[in-house]
């Protein structure tokens, strides 16, 4: 899988997953994972897609197979993400693709949109933290001063097991699931995601959602404590074609327990605004 090192020097890894007809140029989906994850949980959605659109699933700098950053502080904003999805894409030759993001890859390509908009076909977000909210910064220090003390007093598994059931999984949810899950993102650096907490916490994509050109699909669950009522109003007034769904669970997790939903409204969305037909 595709390594290249980014103006910054940031090393960047993503996955190409391509079962399109190879005598047909297919577009391209880009999918840009959340908070402390990488490309490799969007697994669930990828068959679902790559049949009809060549997949790429960046790991976020720092994140899964991409290289360890020497001062993830330094390295690790809003700015170097928005530069490291156009890097990605022109590094693959994509010059117009559909973006997707979820929890706060939904921020950030909210805001990626807003700034490249010749370049964004579509955008889908999955269940997206628009704005940071109170309830976030609080409920995910998890019983310590801050979260990013949670972080560093448990570790990144222990706080990803201990804050598992505050909004994106059921309580009592299939074990071995949860298990994968909390020791897949407990590899990730600590220094990573303490840095990755500045962004997370501070993010804020409502200034930019006028400038939004391309057509906007958001999947809601139906309620959640990260991804408001009012977040998803801002999306309706301020964005100029924008299509709000609520999939049937109130956990943010979407992609994780709704996989065929989310990759079948995201695939029918773009091939809606392609013009082409994505069924067999």
């Amino acid at each position: 899988m595709p390594t290249f090192v980014t103006g910054d020097g940031a090393t960047l890894h993503y996955a190409v997953h391509d079962y399109t007809d190879r005598w047909r140029k297919a577009g391209t989906v880009i999918l840009v994972h959340g908070f402390a994850r990488s490309g490799e949980f969007w697994f669930n959605m990828i068959p679902y897609l790559a049949r009809f659109y060549r997949v790429i699933c960046p790991d976020l700098r720092g994140l899964g197979q991409s290289r360890p950053l020497t001062d993830p502080h330094r390295a690790i904003s809003l700015s170097a993400y928005l530069a490291d999805i156009a890097a990605v894409a022109d590094h693959a030759g994509a010059d117009e693709f559909h973006l997707a993001g979820e929890a706060i890859g939904g921020a950030i390509t909210l805001v990626f949109a807003a700034e490249q908009a010749k370049r964004v076909r579509t955008l889908s977000v999955i269940a997206p933290a628009v704005w940071a909210n109170d309830w976030l910064r609080n409920s995910y220090a998890v019983g310590y001063p801050s979260w990013v003390d949670a972080i560093r007093a448990l570790g990144v598994e222990g706080w990803v097991r201990k804050s598992n059931t505050l909004a994106r999984f059921p309580a009592g949810f299939d074990p071995a699931f949860m298990d994968w899950y909390a020791r897949e993102v407990g590899k990730a650096d600590v220094e990573v995601v303490t840095a990755m907490v500045d962004v997370a916490g501070s993010a804020n994509a409502r200034p930019y959602l006028e400038k939004i050109e391309a057509p906007v699909l958001a999947l809601y669950p139906t309620g959640s404590n990260i991804s408001t009522a009012e977040q998803e109003q801002a999306l309706r007034d301020h964005i100029a074609s924008v299509r709000v769904v609520h999939l049937n669970s109130p956990y943010a997790l979407l992609g994780m327990l709704e996989p065929a939903a989310c990759a079948g409204q995201i695939l029918n969305f773009a091939a809606m605004h392609d013009g082409i037909v994505c069924h067999e």
